[in-house]
């Protein structure tokens, strides 16, 4: 799903149905509308970021090379968030982490991560699109829009429902095995 899809239908959760309407059909609103479209934009943003950091972590691997086993921060494709583990060979190494790199006892290091979503234009793909029926953005969207306007009551109703999908989404994700707690009998 891309961003402009999202972006309507936010839109449309906010009634703003004309607005909805333009930007479907490739429109670029001016003056109101386009500090609507520039604001919701950012609440889309927004969103991602809390989802990926917090509810729906985005995972990434990727093979480094280090001349000197430092692996600077800006090697990796995405933003790193938390890095969770590297392979040297197949097997795991340890590694320390810096404010700007990472070293390792490697000089080419398979590293598996975290990442934080880029900032998206109207004309990307949501990192979310295909989960809770490709809603969970737009409804986190709309509640933060709705706050960052001021209609606490309305905001209140998207932000209900924008939980509701991601415990919807969390347990889509969730393993189907289920393993019981032990207990004492």
């Amino acid at each position: 799903m891309s961003i402009k899809d999202v972006m309507v239908s936010a839109l449309r959760r906010i009634g703003r149905e004309e607005l909805a309407a333009d930007v479907e059909d490739g429109g670029a609103p001016v003056g109101e509308g386009g500090e609507v479209v520039k604001t919701l934009l950012y609440c889309i943003n927004a969103t991602e970021d809390e989802l990926a950091r917090h509810y729906l972590p985005l995972k990434a691997s990727e093979i480094l090379r280090s001349a000197d086993n430092k692996f600077a921060y800006t090697l990796f494709s995405h933003t790193p968030v938390k890095i969770l583990n590297v392979k040297a060979g197949g097997r795991e190494i340890p590694f320390t982490l810096s404010p700007d790199f990472f070293t390792a006892d490697a000089a080419e290091a398979e590293v598996e991560y975290l990442y934080a979503p880029a900032k998206k234009e109207l004309e990307d793909e949501s990192e979310f699109g295909e989960l809770a029926d490709g809603n969970l953005t737009a409804l986190g969207a709309a509640a933060e829009y709705c706050l960052i306007c001021g209609e606490t009551a309305m905001a209140e109703v998207w932000e209900t429902r924008y939980r509701a999908a991601i415990d919807r989404a969390r347990r889509e994700r969730r393993s189907p095995v289920y393993v019981p707690p032990r207990r004492w009998v």
